[in-house]
């Protein structure tokens, strides 16, 4: 799946940025990181912010981005 990640959410998880990203590619994601996402409300709440195959998603934790990222994956098999 692509996944687009706002740049400033992703910086502030533990690892960070690089981190995120080879998370994500072990899952078998494309992560492209973005400057913004036009969610500044949410980004600046916290949590991560991400659009999924152009959906927006917004979660409290790396883990729980992860968990909705299977349950997308599930969904299209």
């Amino acid at each position: 799946m692509n996944v687009q990640l706002c740049k400033k959410s992703i910086e502030r998880l533990a690892g960070g940025m690089p981190a995120v990203i080879t998370t994500l590619r072990e899952r078998e994601h494309t992560p492209l990181v973005r400057d913004c996402l036009n969610r500044c409300q949410r980004c600046d709440a916290g949590g991560v912010i991400a659009v999924v195959e152009g959906m927006p998603v917004n979660a409290p934790t790396l883990e729980a981005l992860l968990l909705d990222l299977d349950a997308l994956a599930a969904e299209d098999l």
